[in-house]
């Protein structure tokens, strides 16, 4: 079958067009070819050099990754530049690359809403003012205990949390990846959320949610969406007969409690 045939299923499940406005130039295609003959399939968080390595261990002449491994426009394809080499990898090897990214995080039954049922919370709405954010209701909770619980459940040590422990938590309001930002703790905020659960936050969001005295609980990126590979496999066991290989991929950092 064409590679074609597997993109498309995606995109039936993560319609492009849900992909926030700056972002759609990125999903979709990134290297090769969609009109090839698909060998098989690695499902990836990041596609890294290792990743692409096991494609080729695998025969698999298609990797499909939630972010994009062409972010930014490239100005020189350089074998000097690491991220360069990830791409002159791929064509040198025939490697097709497809990324799936913030459409997969505002889809109906995107990562948003994976992470909303492993947290043992139920879904409520969807953000009118940033799609990527999710608003869900669980059984009241101290934020101490609430972190803990993501903590387990998405084997992440690095989990840390602002506010009083002993709040109680009845609505979050959560974006899996690089959500951690003072405009989205807003939107928290105005939604009416206990919480906000995010990664990537800098030192003056976390000052930002205790000037205004707002919980936030922070993720790891990676932690977040790695489920991501699941998901994909999910998606793509629809299509018969196609072989379907899950990354193993590691985090790009170490814990303390690692060392």
């Amino acid at each position: 079958m064409k590679i074609r045939r597997i993109t498309d299923e995606i995109e039936k499940y993560a319609k492009p067009e849900l992909a926030v406005e700056n972002d759609r130039e990125r999903i979709g295609l990134q290297v090769g070819w969609l009109d090839a003959e698909c060998t098989g399939v690695v499902v990836c968080l990041d596609c890294t050099l290792e990743v692409l390595e096991q494609a080729v261990k695998e025969g698999c002449n298609l990797v499909v990754a939630h972010h994009p491994l062409i972010y930014h426009p490239m100005q020189k394809i350089d074998m000097e530049d690491g991220h360069a080499r990830i791409a002159i990898f791929a064509l040198k090897h025939g490697i097709t690359v497809y990324s799936a990214h913030t459409n997969m995080d505002c889809c109906e039954l995107g990562i948003n809403r994976e992470l909303i049922d492993l947290f043992e919370a139920d879904f409520s709405e969807q953000s009118k003012e940033d799609a990527c954010l999710f608003f869900a209701r669980l059984e009241p909770i101290t934020l101490r205990a609430l972190t803990k619980r993501i903590s387990e459940v998405l084997k992440d040590d690095s989990v840390k949390y602002v506010g009083n422990g002993n709040k109680i938590i009845s609505k979050i309001c959560i974006c899996s990846g690089g959500g951690g930002g003072s405009q989205e703790i807003a939107v928290a905020m105005k939604g009416g959320a206990d919480v906000y659960i995010s990664g990537d936050f800098s030192h003056h969001d976390y000052l930002f949610a205790l000037e205004n005295e707002f919980a936030v609980i922070e993720y790891s990126h990676f932690a977040s969406e790695i489920i991501v590979v699941d998901l994909f496999e999910k998606i793509l066991s629809a299509i018969e007969g196609l072989k379907i290989v899950k990354s193993t991929e590691k985090r790009p950092f170490r814990t303390m409690e690692e060392l």
